[in-house]
């Protein structure tokens, strides 16, 4: 259940209002709005270790020693690690580009892959995304001969059950100096290549050359939900801005192939065309092919992966759509008041992809939802998503003997249990909700940030475009346009399954859209001739100008 409130007034001004709102002092609102490479960067060596993994690297490449790079398999590790071996090699050194199998290997190092890398002569190995937590294998990989430098940003549990790494470079390390603890994967890997470039910079590489990697940096940031504020908003500022150059020739062919204009790129066409591309590599089961996309040097190559890439997808929506209808007909044949979660599965089911399927029962059900399938092996690998009622990690410990391995976030998660358990999962998760769940989580309040009218929404979009790009921490605002009348409803994309709608007031008319709705989506159905309060979102139009992206009907 949903309740509306909308903000106090804190200044006229639209934009100095929305930054007031978000936290921004008034002494800051310049500095927010105007991003800037030099001002917003930190110093790399203010990080841990910065200086130890540095010197190794340096020392690999004056002794010829080969260098592999493990990146994680999804939006934030596959084009950090392009980055970050594109780079190396302008350094001279000889790179191998690792990425696990989603499935047979799962996310993290292990020790088949190590000893693959060994039997290689690989003698570093940097990890971009993941490591943190990794301490049997990075035993191994010592043992093989190898250092490991892990580049990390996820949760330290604690100095003394770190791995023992070469070198651990993660901003959360508690002793850690480093100013901001926000940046994803790909972003500490960047700063490695700025500590690298403080020491040594490349024969003919000029000054400033570095700022084109911040293409693939920016796709990370954007995609990993990190906080846009501080060093991330200028990293994806300025990886958009080198995206709409059009320099790469792998973004530049998917986006062509998307018909997405270049030069006017947004963190929403990232996000919601060029991300899930990436990811679908993966759940796929070839990675590697989003990474090559992004590692193409010929438009010839950056079009045949695009092609293959953009393929793969459509193979992922097919095998989500028919996963989807299969859930459906379970749920409907099941009384879900017998549990305050849904927990089913399939050993056909493809694990990589039920966190998208479960994504659309907890919007349909408004509960919990714990997804499993099989991908080789005896293992069952599954997917979860909170409703807002419970936080999934506190939910999955409160269950912990039934998994074999469970980790996430208060919103999602993922795990793994034994085939011959499987059957306890879900009285043991009904068990063990009641237990963990938020009391209070009853009515979700969302602010909106002010009442607007249809005739104020262009020269908003004009003051609004200037905070942007929007994410976590910096949330795309939310109108509330009361008493518009809607003239009319209609639905569109190849399924028909959006829904566009053209809204009145006075002599204003303007376009307003909801991806994957129908007219019985919101509070009120959509309906014309009816006169209602829209909550919604302003945004470019597909023929310029700007439209409402409507998230309510009231």
């Amino acid at each position: 259940m949903r309740s509306y409130k909308v903000r106090d007034s804190l200044h006229n001004d639209l934009v100095a209002h929305l930054l007031l709102s978000r936290g921004v002092e008034p002494l800051l609102h310049e500095q927010f709005l105007t991003p800037d490479f030099i001002r917003d960067s930190h110093d790399p060596f203010l990080l841990p270790d910065m200086h130890k993994a540095v010197e190794r690297i340096l020392s690999a490449k004056k002794n010829n020693e080969k260098v592999a790079v493990w990146s994680d398999y999804d939006c934030d590790g596959i084009p950090g690690g392009v980055m970050l071996v594109e780079f190396l090699r302008t350094m001279g050194l000889s790179v191998t580009h690792y990425i696990p199998h989603r499935h047979t290997e799962g996310y993290g190092l292990n020790t088949e892959g190590i000893d693959e890398l060994a039997a290689a002569g690989v003698k570093v190995m940097i990890t971009l995304d993941l490591g943190t937590t990794d301490v049997a294998q990075i035993a191994h990989a010592n043992k093989k001969g190898i250092d490991t430098i892990v580049t990390d940003h996820h949760l330290v549990p604690s100095l003394e059950h770190v791995p023992e790494a070469f070198a651990l470079i993660n901003p959360k390390r508690p002793d850690s100096k480093y100013p901001f603890d926000g940046l994803c994967g790909a972003g500490v890997a960047w700063k490695l290549v700025q500590a690298l470039l403080v020491k040594e910079r490349p024969a003919g590489f000029g000054e400033g050359q570095e700022k084109w990697l911040l293409d693939l940096v920016g796709i990370a940031t954007l995609s990993d939900m990190v906080p846009l504020v501080g060093e991330n908003r200028m990293l994806a500022h300025s990886g958009l801005r080198v995206m709409r150059r059009g320099r790469r020739p792998g973004i530049a062919a998917m986006l062509k192939l998307l018909k997405i204009h270049t030069a006017s790129l947004t963190e929403d066409d990232i996000t919601f065309m060029l991300s899930p591309r990436i990811n679908a590599a993966s759940r796929m089961e070839r990675p590697q092919t989003a990474a090559e996309l992004l590692a193409a040097t010929t438009e010839e190559e950056a079009m045949e992966r695009a092609i293959a890439l953009n393929h793969i997808n459509d193979e992922r929506k097919g095998l989500v759509a028919a996963t989807v209808k299969e859930v459906n007909k379970r749920v409907s044949e099941s009384d879900l008041t017998k549990s305050p979660i849904i927990v089913m599965g399939n050993p056909n089911w493809r694990p990589g992809i039920l966190g998208l399927v479960a994504n659309t029962l907890v919007e349909a059900h408004a509960k919990p939802v714990f997804l499993w399938g099989r991908q080789g092996g005896e293992e069952l690998r599954g997917s979860c998503r909170s409703d807002g009622s419970v936080n999934m990690v506190e939910l999955m410990g409160a269950a912990r003997e039934v998994f074999d391995h469970f980790g996430g976030h208060s919103a999602s998660g993922g795990f793994s249990v034994l085939e011959e358990r499987v059957h306890e999962l879900g009285p043991k998760l009904s068990a063990a909700y009641e237990s963990v769940r938020n009391q209070n989580a009853v009515v979700e309040e969302i602010l909106l940030d002010r009442e607007l009218e249809l005739a104020e929404v262009f020269r908003a979009y004009n003051n609004i475009k200037q905070l942007a790009p929007f994410g976590v921490g910096n949330t795309k605002p939310l109108f509330i346009f009361p008493a518009v009348s809607i003239t009319t409803v209609r639905a569109f994309g190849k399924t028909h399954n959006h829904l566009g709608l053209t809204l009145g007031q006075g002599s204003a008319a303007i376009e307003a859209m909801s991806f994957f709705a129908t007219p019985e989506s919101f509070t009120k159905k959509a309906v014309a001739g009816e006169k209602v309060d829209v909550v919604g979102h302003v945004e470019a139009g597909w023929r310029g100008g700007s439209r409402i992206r409507v998230v309510d009907i009231l």
